[in-house]
């Protein structure tokens, strides 16, 4: 029988109402992540770094026989192999955190330790825990009734220590003293084994001895299920005890322990939720500062602690909190307004998540966000606007309808919220301009003009309204829609003149009326405001680009060398800011007929996904292009396009 993580947390929690707290047996699957080696990562080690030593071991045989490995080198080379992972090294992983976070909650009396290494005495002491250490290949096993719990039992010896027990023999030796006080473990409290394979060391033949089914006994491991345990006797002894000893597959250590401590709600621990709260608690163990000399740094302190202690964490300290309040039952005994921070930290780590590009998990944790409190605004609207932010990356409709349907709810919650309305008729600008679909920009349109009916001198709502004209004076080739969005750029431009992103919009507005209309003055205002977009932004790849297009598009235009060399300069320019956005150049060179250099320019930004949005139909389309539309490479190229678009 196996439990899931849900299930060995009650049996925790049984085990400490019925005053038998469980005892963990830990070996060196907890401490891996910390930087320690396993038992097979020692070995590979001792082959590289003492070749001589270990001539006459029959790896074949042997390769997992830690025992015998360690059996050839003295004392001192065990020491030297030894000293970078166990006592140099300085790292405490979140299994032994976690594990601290259960014996400071009461849920595990003791460890018994076959490592070496100090890491969770260092995780204990880290969250204020102190437990009791005891060294067992030099102290007195009989005297184990007078241990003091919660305690760290290391079997086998500590790194600090002057005995470490390795090799087979030494292992033996001890396991024979030790068969009192593991008898008296197991028949006392329920156990645990985490991270320990049972096939390196001669304890494992001592703990199938003394397990006489007093107390259940839990084991886990790597492995999906018993059958592919490595060791024959611990199959063997799980299958025998099947009842009462359980097996759990495929267990990482850190991952395992953290769930079962937050569980059992006490994770993360204080130190992470409420630090000042923490060292203000740890300070009280001190004595008063002893001289009158007006320099009594411990009150100071402690009063300043105190002070920050009161004052709320969650929005600096937000990923604690979501891990302390996964989910709606978890938060039941809040406040609406403690609520309300838990969302908003739930947000901030969504946002963090989103700004890393890492879409899928931020997608996850608004889902768990919203099961907490599913009306909540806040998180449905930026739930909604990185759906729509990444729907536009990949051109998906589908995520455009998720993201619509979480802004209709948002504005039957709130109505007259403006930053919403502009996400959502952005967003539906987006899709009109994947769709070519007039009927959707004017839906867009709507919830601009419902934004400025509430903020009419909002610059950036004037800016993204008229966004979304030009895209559908684009799509209609209207004369009147792009003047009316040249009018909303001038508008946001009268409120922050100084905006280079306004300047570089209003600078493409001006280019694709000229370019409609072959309207040299209209170009040269369209090169005057992309003039003025650089003087304020200078290293904007964006605005350069958009110039030098427009500069080549007017060389056409008069068919004048002069400015298609201006053009060809901003796409140098831009290329040293982006190096891999090569599409322009690519164009360039097409244009003067030098195919070898476009086809190597186009080859290089699909390379780097650097290609214009929608590539299959703009490259289909651009006609600067027409010199190489009868290439094979480039057939091929729309080709494959084509098919990576059809699979998205």
């Amino acid at each position: 029988m196996s439990f899931t993580v849900q299930e060995v947390a009650q049996l925790l929690k049984q085990a400490k109402e019925n005053e038998k707290p469980y005892v963990f047996f830990t070996g060196a699957g907890c401490s891996i992540t910390a930087g320690v080696p396993s038992a097979t990562g020692l070995i590979d080690e001792i082959r590289e770094k003492f070749q001589i030593q270990v001539k006459n071991i029959d790896h074949k045989k042997d390769q997992f026989n830690y025992g015998k490995y360690m059996s050839v080198l003295d004392k001192d080379e065990r020491r030297r192999l030894l000293k970078p992972h166990i006592i140099d090294n300085k790292n405490i992983n979140w299994a032994h955190i976690a594990l601290a976070c259960l014996m400071q909650a009461g849920y595990i009396q003791r460890v018994l330790t076959f490592n070496f290494d100090s890491i969770l005495s260092r995780a204990c002491n880290l969250l204020g825990l102190h437990p009791s250490i005891y060294d067992f290949a030099t102290a007195n096993p009989y005297l184990y009734h007078l241990i003091n719990d919660p305690s760290i039992v290391h079997l086998h010896g500590q790194g600090t220590g002057f005995i470490q027990l390795n090799t087979k023999e030494e292992t033996q030796d001890h396991t024979d003293k030790l068969g009192e006080f593991i008898a008296a473990t197991l028949n006392s409290n329920p156990s645990l084994f985490i991270g320990y394979s049972g096939n390196a060391d001669e304890f494992f033949p001592l703990l199938e001895t003394k397990y006489s089914e007093q107390h259940r006994l839990i084991w886990t491991g790597r492995k999906k299920n018993i059958d592919q345990i490595e060791a024959d006797s611990v199959k063997g002894f799980l299958k025998k005890n099947s009842n009462l000893t359980h097996y759990i597959g495929n267990i990482d250590a850190d991952d395992f322990l953290i769930k079962l401590a937050k569980e059992l709600d006490c994770f993360p621990p204080e130190l992470f939720l409420n630090p000042y709260n923490f060292l203000e608690k740890q300070l009280q163990d001190i004595q008063a500062y002893p001289l009158d000399d007006g320099l009594d740094m411990l009150s100071n302190l402690s009063k300043y602690l105190n002070r920050r202690s009161k004052n709320s964490l969650i929005n600096t300290l937000y990923t604690s909190f979501i891990h302390k309040y996964p989910s709606r039952e978890s938060t039941q005994h809040l406040t609406a307004d403690e609520i309300d921070d838990v969302m908003w930290a739930y947000d901030k780590q969504a946002r963090l998540l989103r700004h890393n590009k890492q879409y899928e998990p931020c997608f996850e944790l608004y889902k768990q966000a919203l099961k907490i409190q599913e009306n909540h605004f806040g998180c449905i609207t930026n739930y909604g606007l990185v759906l729509a932010d990444f729907a536009k990356l990949n051109n998906d409709e589908n995520l455009f309808n998720k993201a619509f349907k979480l802004y209709e709810k948002a504005k039957t919650i709130q109505t007259d919220d403006t930053v919403l309305l502009c996400n959502y008729g952005t967003a539906l600008s987006d899709l009109a301009t994947l769709k070519d679909n007039e009927a959707l920009f004017n839906k867009a349109l709507e919830q601009f003009q419902n934004a400025l009916n509430i903020q009419p001198e909002d610059a950036d709502i004037l800016n993204n309204y008229a966004n979304a004209l030009l895209n559908l004076a684009r799509l209609n080739k209207n004369v009147n829609s792009f003047n009316e969005a040249i009018e909303q750029y001038q508008k946001a431009l009268n409120i922050n003149p100084n905006d280079a992103n306004y300047l570089n919009n209003y600078a493409n507005a001006l280019f694709d009326l000229a370019r409609l209309e072959k309207n040299e003055s209209l170009f040269n205002r369209a090169f005057e405001q992309y003039q003025k977009a650089l003087n304020i932004n200078p290293s904007d790849a964006d605005s350069i680009s958009n110039y030098g297009i427009a500069l080549s598009y007017l060389a056409k235009l008069k068919n004048d060398e002069s400015l298609l060399k201006l053009a060809f300069e901003k796409y140098q320019e831009a290329l040293k800011i982006e190096p891999n956005d090569n599409y322009n150049l690519g164009c360039y060179y097409s244009i003067k007929q030098n195919l070898e250099q476009c086809k190597i320019n186009l080859l290089h930004a699909e390379k780097h996904n650097t290609l214009p949005s929608n590539a299959h139909k703009y490259l289909d389309e651009d006609q600067d292009l027409n010199n190489v539309r009868h290439e094979q490479w480039f057939t091929d190229l729309l080709e494959r396009l084509k098919a990576k678009e059809e699979v998205a």
